[in-house]
């Protein structure tokens, strides 16, 4: 549940920008209310991705040669950028691309985004394999190290949607938190929690104290969850009457 509710996070609530770099605003600071074992929030080791999830061979777009040639002949204005109609100005900017870098998948995958981007201003809602694709492709175009993280962040989210491996999902799941959040218990707590959850269930009776913590904790960094710490509240105050 939350591991969907995070991934959703990334992939929607941060815009595209005309500049090509991804911007999220933290969310603001907290001040820890609980606290964990003094080791819990070490630094752990970087997380390395196989190569073979950086292939670009699968990357396609349908596009007619006409289409091609007449974003290869189309004049550009020399203020293009300032263009106010989105059709003129995504057109423009599917333009320049192709101009820029020929008919290549990425060229076109860049522009269909910004497009659609152009034509959605209350927010693009998209899958995680078309952001994939679309990060890729952004790389393609321009492979500097900014472009290879905006990358990285997506193919960590579909590796720790996909992986069996609970070590794997905790790790990447917990950098990702302390990237947005910092090195806070809070933290700690909800991805212990949270890969409780994914992986066998949270056995509630018995451990009360630390099912609240995690819902507590994850109140804390997405405040948006109240409803569910206060399911978890009742849920917990029925065993306890149930004794």
């Amino acid at each position: 549940m939350v591991k969907r509710y995070f991934l959703g996070l990334t992939a929607f609530v941060c815009l595209f920008s005309l500049s090509f770099f991804l911007g999220c605003g933290d969310p603001e600071g907290r001040k820890s209310s609980v606290s964990v074992a003094p080791d819990a929030t070490e630094s752990p080791e970087p997380i390395v991705l196989p190569n073979d999830l950086y292939d670009t061979s699968d990357l396609t777009y349908d596009i007619s040669d006409e289409e091609v040639q007449e974003l290869m002949q189309l004049e550009l204005p020399n203020n293009w950028i300032q263009e106010k109609n989105p059709e003129r100005h995504a057109k423009y900017f599917h333009a320049q691309l192709v101009q820029q870098f020929g008919n290549i998948p990425a060229v076109h995958i860049v522009a269909e985004r910004r497009r659609k981007q152009l034509l959605t201003p209350g927010g693009l809602i998209t899958t995680l394999d078309e952001l994939i694709n679309y990060a890729k492709a952004r790389y393609v175009l321009w492979p500097n190290e900014s472009n290879r993280k905006y990358l990285d962040g997506f193919l960590k989210d579909k590796l720790m949607e996909e992986t069996d491996d609970p070590e794997l999902f905790a790790k990447i799941y917990r950098e990702k938190l302390v990237h947005q959040f910092g090195d806070i218990p809070e933290v700690d707590i909800v991805v212990a929690g949270e890969t409780k959850m994914m992986f066998g269930g949270f056995r509630i009776k018995g451990n009360e104290d630390e099912y609240l913590a995690y819902y507590e904790a994850l109140y804390a960094l997405f405040p948006s969850t109240l409803h569910l710490l206060q399911s978890a509240r009742e849920e917990v105050r029925k065993l306890k009457a149930e004794g």
